[in-house]
């Protein structure tokens, strides 16, 4: 009796557990989801406030891949795989320029892309 009632009781805080643990993991995924899609739809910038002026290059025949993790780098764009969607969503696709420039975290995806292709304000040089 006792033997079924600690079987019976211990298999009732194992669903328990386990259905806390399902929950969380939705929560967590579908958090990182919004964060995610608001990186890609959102356009702000990873530090509004900063004044921090970083150099880019970006050399000749650079993908938006490789251009992407560049600015994951440097601290310019959260996610990378967010930035290549925004910039095959937006006017700028196919549009980026190789040389330096002066980024900045305060910048949304949509301002540095308009530097990086020639529409904006930047140093540029092409070697």
């Amino acid at each position: 009796m006792i033997k079924k009632l600690f079987v019976g009781t211990f298999g009732i805080a194992l669903n328990v557990i386990i259905y806390i643990l399902v929950i969380l993991l939705a929560v967590r995924v579908i958090t990182w989801s919004y964060d995610f899609a608001y990186e890609v739809f959102g356009d702000r910038p990873v530090a509004a406030s900063s004044e921090e002026i970083v150099p880019v290059q970006i050399s000749d025949g650079a993908s938006t891949d490789e251009i992407a993790a560049i600015l994951e780098k440097k601290g310019l764009i959260k996610y990378k795989y967010a930035f290549i969607i925004h910039v095959g969503l937006s006017q700028y696709k196919g549009m980026l320029k190789p040389g330096n420039y002066e980024l900045s975290p305060s910048m949304t995806m949509d301002q540095m892309l308009a530097v990086m292709a020639g529409a904006g304000t930047a140093e540029t040089s092409t070697e």
